[in-house]
């Protein structure tokens, strides 16, 4: 079985699939990871944009989810991933055709193996277009913002919503996002993740 969940950053699909995948029993995969590694590696390794044909050739990627971590070869980088830093580079690095390419094939791959709950911005049109199940996240923009600066108290929220406008910037504008047209919409702007479960189990188990 494979599940998608689509939607613009800061919707909780993370959380969703987590929790989602443990319900059903299926592997949890969180699409926006591939990119944070791949990013932290050029970073860590002094690497920019102008070095991902080197990078990607030399690059060994293995990544696993575990126990809500993420594993990047055989290392917990869960914390390292999730700096604004890395939200920032990921998010324009992730524009690139070769890395767009890299990633998507790596998730086909994935999905081919995988009993799956998949996450991320393109997944129910690219990657998993004969998904079993499609879901669609969206809240409004002042909700995800307040959610932003509640988990990043420490930058001010003008900064966070300049930050955030330019992530949704990127993602709609540089072809990482794509809204599907035959998910299951879900509005959780004034939702709990009980709730948002209910509605999505309650779907499977209807279908």
């Amino acid at each position: 079985m494979v599940i998608t969940i689509d939607g613009l950053s800061i919707n909780g699909k993370s959380t969703l699939a987590k929790e989602l995948s443990k319900i059903l029993g299926l592997k949890y995969f969180n699409t926006g990871a591939i990119y944070r590694c791949i990013t932290l590696y050029m970073l860590d390794n002094n690497y920019d944009i102008d070095d991902l044909d080197n990078v990607l050739n030399e690059i060994k990627l293995d990544i696993d989810f575990i126990d809500g971590k993420v594993i990047f070869n055989g290392k917990d980088v869960t914390k390292k991933i999730r700096t604004e830093e890395i939200s920032y580079y990921s998010t324009e690095w992730a524009t690139s055709l070769k890395m767009k390419e890299y990633v998507r094939r790596y998730q086909k791959e994935f999905i081919k193996n995988n009993d799956v709950v998949m996450e991320g911005r393109d997944i129910a049109t690219r990657i998993a277009p004969n998904a079993d199940y499609k879901f669609y996240l969206y809240s409004d923009f002042d909700v995800r913002l307040d959610r932003l600066w509640k988990q990043n108290k420490k930058i001010s929220k003008k900064e966070l919503r300049n930050n955030l406008e330019k992530i949704d910037y990127i993602d709609i504008n540089g072809g990482n996002f794509i809204k599907p047209s035959d998910a299951l919409e879900i509005d959780v702007s004034d939702k709990t993740v009980k709730q948002i479960l209910d509605i999505m189990l309650k779907h499977i188990k209807e279908d």
